[in-house]
């Protein structure tokens, strides 16, 4: 976004880029968030088997709190054999076990992380990992707003990579379609937008290029 902000300064355009976060966190909140929160339930209602962990982050204007003060991003992975495979961050300011319970709130299955038991979460650890080294990656999370906008892009854009779509295209078909919608869609509507959907259009599913090839 500085970038693009640059791009279109040199050409005469003032495009302030707190403006094209907020246009993210706002399709995020209007298009994104129903698939993100069936994603959640399908994934927590039909896995035998799921990953969780968590990583800091920095959030500046998180109420009530300094903007030194850490903040968390929870990653909840689902099992390899599993029919459904989703990758799903969740926002928090802390690491309470209360925020743990709601974030595994009806899961019924087995659950491994970190810590208490003699297993290595390595699934979760490569989902998470490049934002713990480099924390810049976590784009116009200066408010929690922006965080919870940072997990529905991240919790779809990983999701679609397990699920072998070509995720640009996934993206940009999700864009063209959502807004054409009317009104609030029902869960059996919103099915056929998910990343593991046999719905999807053809040229999105079963992408065989290499991932570092696509810009997202």
């Amino acid at each position: 976004m500085y970038r693009q902000e640059k791009i279109w300064d040199d050409r005469g355009l003032v495009l302030p880029r707190n403006m094209m976060a907020n246009w993210c966190i706002k399709l995020s909140e209007y298009y994104f968030e129903p698939i993100y929160n069936l994603m959640i339930k399908q994934i927590k209602e039909q896995s035998q088997l799921l990953h969780c962990d968590e990583t800091t982050m920095q959030c500046n204007k998180e109420p009530g709190k300094n903007a030194s003060n850490k903040s968390y991003m929870w990653v909840l992975a689902s099992g390899e054999l599993e029919k459904k495979k989703g990758v799903i961050f969740s926002y928090s300011k802390s690491r309470s076990n209360e925020v743990a319970q709601k974030f595994l709130k009806d899961y019924k299955g087995i659950l491994i992380t970190d810590g208490r038991i003699p297993l290595t979460n390595s699934k979760c650890e490569r989902s998470i990992r490049p934002f713990a080294v480099h924390r810049k990656n976590w784009l116009f999370a200066d408010t929690p707003d922006g965080a919870k906008a940072n997990a529905i892009y991240y919790s779809l854009i990983e999701t679609a990579k397990v699920n072998h779509l070509n995720i640009n295209k996934y993206i940009k078909y999700l864009l063209e379609t959502l807004p054409q919608l009317e009104g609030e869609q029902a869960e059996e509507e919103i099915e056929k937008y998910l990343p593991w959907s046999e719905e999807l259009p053809e040229d999105i599913l079963n992408f065989q290029g290499t991932y570092n090839d696509l810009v997202v």
